[in-house]
């Protein structure tokens, strides 16, 4: 049987009902799936692997190969739901010169004829407390950045106690955040919410495992995180045969379409602040493991021998830290790509810590998935002026302490 993993390019950008869900796997599946109209064949997948009507977890075949442990719930915490520990927004101060240098990324972008009106950009510069941006309350499909947010639900379960064993979640934290996997990002949002892929529900089912799924945005939204929404899948996970999202999968989308994944570019920001600035988030713990998850290593011969492995996803080709590699600075980011939109929210340190900058860019639209550059060029340029803006502040300040 066949089935299309998605639609032309040009027939998605025209119309407003069809879902960006259908496009919504990871950079590393990103690869098999650029815009075109061929069928995708699923035959050889087994019969065993389609919707998962019993509640043992069906495993992705790499998972079941190495018989990763299954994790397991405390007694009595099926139905658990946890909220975000920050429930304030970081008071960030406006400033125009962080402003200025938004601006010339605004106008570089548009001189390489990228659409500006489908861009976002935050920029914080974590010494200082100062942010800038452009249109960055403007939700957008975040693509893989969602994975950051899911990664941060599942410690703040671990620990609120609800899992008896937090190490049978590495096979697949390290699956998601490391090579953004999909089916292993699918498993941990089923054990998270208590809920798996199903067909078609009834109103009444479909509401008692909407209101389960929807959790994930409750997490945030109690938290500041204003018309956030993280509940859908990305897409494809085949292990459980939806190349695209149907069932209770389609159903979560709206009819018409409309209930994609959608953050700002500010929230990414933030939340990657509390993560690996603040190290408040869930708890300071917790936060050194997570920041951990999201730490790229830059040097080349790393994450170029991943190149010739056209599965595997590289969270550093075609993304900020591609341009940085001469640079010894720490990387923390969480990259997205899919064929309509490519996004990244990085952490960028110098050695000395003279600079640090957190930057988000979520550029909508097909040209930036295309753009392979754009990405790195942007990093390198922000980096130039940041490490510029450090030194100016630091000789302002020294100035400032031999006058007094």
């Amino acid at each position: 049987m066949k089935h299309w993993a998605k639609q032309s390019t040009q027939k998605i950008l025209a119309s407003p009902t069809v879902s960006l869900g259908s496009l919504s796997h990871s950079a590393k599946q990103a690869a098999f799936n650029l815009p075109t109209a061929t069928p995708v064949l699923i035959d050889h997948i087994s019969p065993k692997q389609g919707f998962n009507s019993t509640q043992t977890p069906l495993l992705p075949d790499w998972a079941s190969a190495k018989s990763h442990l299954i994790p397991s719930r405390y007694p009595g915490k099926e139905n658990s739901e946890v909220t975000y520990n920050l429930k304030t927004p970081p008071s960030f101060r406006q400033s125009e010169k962080l402003q200025a240098i938004v601006n010339n990324v605004v106008h570089f972008t548009a001189a390489k004829n990228l659409p500006t009106k489908m861009l976002s950009i935050t920029l914080i510069d974590t010494k200082t407390g100062e942010i800038a941006g452009y249109q960055q309350d403007i939700p957008r499909y975040p693509a893989s950045v969602v994975k950051m947010f899911w990664m941060v639900v599942l410690y703040a379960q671990i620990e609120s106690g609800i899992w008896k064993n937090e190490d049978a979640f590495i096979p697949y934290l390290s699956k998601m955040i490391k090579e953004s996997d999909n089916e292993a990002a699918s498993f941990i949002v089923d054990q998270v919410t208590n809920t798996h892929s199903e067909p078609e529900l009834d109103s009444k089912r479909f509401k008692i495992w909407k209101n389960k799924r929807q959790q994930l945005n409750r997490f945030f939204q109690q938290a500041g995180y204003k018309n956030i929404n993280i509940s859908e899948k990305t897409f494809p996970i085949y292990y459980i045969n939806l190349p695209e999202p149907t069932g209770s999968e389609l159903q979560m989308l709206g009819s018409p379409i409309s209930e994609w994944n959608k953050i700002t570019t500010k929230q990414a920001a933030r939340l990657l602040y509390e993560i690996c600035e603040l190290k408040q988030a869930v708890s300071p713990q917790a936060s050194q493991k997570m920041c951990e998850w999201i730490t790229r290593n830059l040097n080349p011969k790393n994450w170029q021998k991943d190149l010739a492995k056209s599965d595997t996803f590289n969270p550093v080709k075609t993304f900020f830290g591609e341009s940085l590699f001469d640079k010894d600075v720490q990387l923390h980011s969480k990259a997205g790509w899919v064929s309509i939109a490519r996004s990244e929210a990085a952490m960028v340190t110098t050695e000395n810590s003279s600079t640090s900058y957190i930057l988000a860019i979520f550029g909508e639209d097909s040209s930036y998935a295309n753009d392979t550059e754009i990405f790195p060029q942007i990093s390198r340029l922000v980096y130039n002026y940041m490490t510029s803006r450090s030194l100016r502040l630091s000789k302002k300040s020294n100035a400032e302490k031999h006058f007094l």
